[in-house]
């Protein structure tokens, strides 16, 4: 947007500077901008509609359009070149021709231009043209929707009637495999299933004179061998100490089981290695190691890798190195939780006095609980930059500015003196939960609905926090969209903006929790035609289930719902394997389900879809399964509810029945973070998601035109322009592990031994059963 106005400003200037002051400069010819035009066409449309394309320009010429009945076969085949091309219509007999002409004048304008084709059902070609240059779309009028599911292990279509929702049953389905077609027909319920290699890459389905086509992605298959590792802190000095622990699982048929074998632990700074170990798995398939880091070893982030069986899991590290006999230190000064409003104090220590220390301090206006970025986070920043010298003790202190735009922050410190370095993080939430705000995609199509999810969880116990209301914003200069959402027992709601504006949007979400405001933010870019696919679910439909875990065999109640929905509900269990399903009525908006949990690996899901309003609208949502071989994050307890210094308690990891295995019990002074989080190691199971793809999705998804033939079009380029700089990233927390301690669990209380120092501490748990479960828990705790 940016860019257009520069050119239009350009432009305008060109006028006035040529006005009456001189008759030897040029006139500027603003016909040119008639070449200036973009037309696109919707992904889905159905025969009882009206349908329309959108047509982008920047002027008010007129535009011929042309429309043409073609083969299916013609526009798929044009289109599944590298370069899309046009489809030759000269000697084709057009269905529709008309003249449509742009208000607004020399302005950018995105027009809606309605197609006369009554209710014809196929594929339809439609030619824009301004004098010699011209542009082509297609339209696929049908009644046909598909919802597609892909997994390592499966492949599934179900396929419903747009107008009355009810599945298509004994519809011709032509898969493309190796090249070839192979034909299937639905079953009764309206599904085809492909269940082995070689698998299709692409789908046509046929019913009457209507047509529906998805395109497959490619499934990584389940590894046979998953290895994980973590530390006792993503931070260490150079001659210290790195403690480890970690997991094999190995896949037998549907089940993960406890590996067997040795583990060979090795430490790297690139390609060099320097530190390694070597121990035997236990019958919970887990190891524990200590790695002593080289006193002269060099500051950065080595590679900490665990191979067993072929099978290699990795964490990163980073190395806080001495230099010359000169050592360094930094940590956050406040008691407890910092104050939001209040700037933040680092404290810094040096083996030498007055030493000038270079101090620098990334920002995001980010706090997450339980999950890491896994790029960048928007608006992240370099706060502080400066150089401070240490006093006569080799101490100094530096106060981080705090912001003022009412949103959390988490600073990566990062210290550096004479070739020595330490580095820290310090998270400053605005209330006592943290919110995580995620779009679907940070470049967003004009005229397509932004979708988004937002997460709520306590900031000291990790739990959700269920049934808060959150009101999420879209602001575009003074103009603001606002709604208001319920959080789930997950801590979970997805929400939609319909009408995201021209330009660069900024999507916030907050929520009141005790008095204190928690809030967080991002933006995206809405540019006239950005990639996307259809497989964004939808912010309406709502699952239920009858119980918060399940163990196999059970049966599992799903109710599911949205409003205004007809026909029959597609209802599915979705695993890294098999699938389950079922086609239910839908009364009243909402449709009841009964499933049953298995054993399946990997990332195991519930899922509905529904027909509502000519298009196909579908979420899903995890299903929590205690199973061999299964991850679970779990809340735990403490048996003493006053924890005094140096007092031994016990811990039990609620809503699950462990059985025996190894548990690893750490107690920090900080929040850990990286390599050193407990809660994502359960995660690495959680392989094998599967894929959902809809033909018909909600809301307006467009595609491009292709030139056709004369004079290509020309077309303004919109570009971001404030992307964030390069290399910026938060360093983790330099947590002291103040307690390690490696036990044989047997499903009974596991004793903890407490610092004799009061404070506040993260406790840490990691358990890993002989059955092959996985599990991780933590929370705040006060010593006083």
């Amino acid at each position: 947007m940016l860019q257009f106005r520069s050119v239009f400003a350009a432009l305008v200037a060109l006028i006035v500077a040529a006005a009456p002051a001189s008759a030897a400069r040029p006139i500027v010819d603003l016909h040119k901008l008639d070449a200036y035009f973009a037309l696109f066409a919707s992904d889905s449309n159905v025969p009882w509609q009206k349908t329309a394309v959108r047509l982008d320009t920047y002027s008010s010429a007129p535009v011929d359009f042309t429309v043409y009945q073609v083969d299916p076969a013609d526009v798929l085949t044009a289109g599944s070149n590298a370069r899309p091309r046009a489809i030759d219509t000269r000697n084709r007999k057009p269905v529709a021709r008309f003249v449509y002409r742009p208000p607004g004048g020399y302005r950018f304008q995105s027009n809606r231009v309605e197609i006369p084709l009554g209710s014809r059902q196929g594929f339809f070609v439609v030619e824009a043209r301004r004098g010699k240059v011209g542009e082509q779309v297609w339209i696929n009028r049908t009644r046909v929707g598909l919802v597609a599911k892909q997994s390592p292990g499966e492949v599934l279509i179900y396929a419903a009637d747009l107008g009355t929702g009810r599945p298509l049953a004994h519809m011709r389905v032509q898969f493309v495999v190796n090249s070839r077609f192979a034909t299937r027909f639905t079953d009764a319920h309206g599904i085809v299933r492909w269940t082995h290699a070689p698998w299709p890459v692409f789908a046509l389905a046929q019913w009457g004179p209507s047509y529906a086509f998805t395109s497959f992605l490619p499934q990584a298959p389940l590894p046979s061998t998953i290895v994980g590792i973590r530390t006792d802190s993503a931070v260490v000095h150079a001659g210290d100490a790195l403690r480890v622990v970690g997991f094999a699982r190995t896949r037998d048929g549907a089940v993960m089981k406890s590996a067997r074998g040795t583990a060979t632990i090795s430490m790297r700074l690139g390609g060099t290695l320097v530190a390694q170990a070597q121990t035997p798995l236990d019958a919970a398939g887990a190891f524990t190691a200590t790695l002593a880091v080289p006193p002269e070893a060099k500051a950065g982030d080595y590679a900490v890798l665990a191979d067993v069986g072929g099978g290699v899991g990795g964490a990163s590290v980073h190395v806080d190195a001495d230099a010359n006999g000169l050592s360094l230190g930094v940590s956050g000064g406040c008691d407890g939780t910092c104050n939001p409003h209040a700037d933040v104090p680092v404290e810094i220590t040096s083996s030498r006095p007055n030493t000038d220390v270079h101090v620098k301090v990334i920002r995001s206006p980010h706090v997450y609980v339980g999950y890491t970025p896994p790029g960048e986070p928007w608006a992240i920043t370099t706060w502080l930059d400066r150089h401070v010298t240490t006093d006569a003790q080799g101490r100094a202190t530096v106060e981080i500015p705090h912001p003022t735009d009412g949103l959390a922050s988490t600073y990566g410190v990062r210290v550096d003196a004479g070739g020595a370095s330490a580095v820290t993080r310090i998270t400053v939430p605005t209330a006592r939960a943290a919110v995580r705000l995620m779009v679907d995609r940070d470049t967003q199509t004009l005229g397509t609905p932004l979708r988004f999810d937002v997460y709520v969880n306590d900031v000291d116990s990790g739990k959700p926090v269920a049934g808060a209301r959150v009101v999420a914003q879209l602001q575009h200069g003074s103009s603001t969209q606002e709604q208001t959402l319920t959080l789930d027992r997950d801590g979970h709601a997805r929400g939609t903006f319909t009408s995201p504006e021209l330009g660069t949007d900024l999507v916030l979400a907050r929520v009141d929790v005790g008095g204190a405001v928690a809030m967080d933010a991002t933006q995206v870019d809405v540019i006239p035609q950005a990639t996307q696919d259809a497989s964004s679910s939808s912010a309406s439909v709502r699952i239920a289930l009858d119980r918060p875990i399940y163990h196999a065999g059970e049966e599992v109640r799903v109710d599911a719902a949205l409003s205004g929905a007809q026909g029959d509900a597609f209802v599915t269990l979705e695993g890294a394997q098999a699938m389950q399903s079922e086609v239910v009525p839908v009364r009243d908006g909402r449709a009841v389900s009964t499933l049953r949990a298995g054993d399946t690996p990997g990332d195991v899901r519930i899922g509905a879809a529904f027909v509502h309003d000519g298009a196909i609208e579908w979420t899903s949502m995890p299903l929590a399964l205690d199973a061999p071989g299964r991850p679970q994050l779990v809340p735990l307890a403490l048996a003493a509810r006053t924890l005094e210094p140096g007092a031994t308690t016990t811990l039990t990891l609620r809503g699950v029945k462990p059985g025996a295995g190894t548990a690893v019990v750490r107690i920090s002074r900080g929040a850990p973070s990286g390599s050193a989080l407990f809660d994502t190691a359960p995660s690495l199971l959680a392989l094998g998601l599967t894929a959902t793809q809809v033909s018909a999705p909600s809301g307006s998804t467009w595609h491009p035109w292709v030139d056709s033939t004369g004079e290509h079009a020309l077309v303004i380029g919109f570009e971001r322009r404030g992307a964030p700089p390069k290399n910026l990233s938060i360093a983790d927390a330099d947590t002291q592990a103040i307690s390690w301690s490696v036990v044989h669990a047997d499903g009974e209380p596991i004793p903890v031994k407490l610092p004799k120092e009061r404070g506040r501490y993260t406790l840490s748990v990691l358990e890993m059963t002989d059955d092959g479960r996985v599990l991780a828990a933590s929370s705040e705790i006060t010593v006083q």
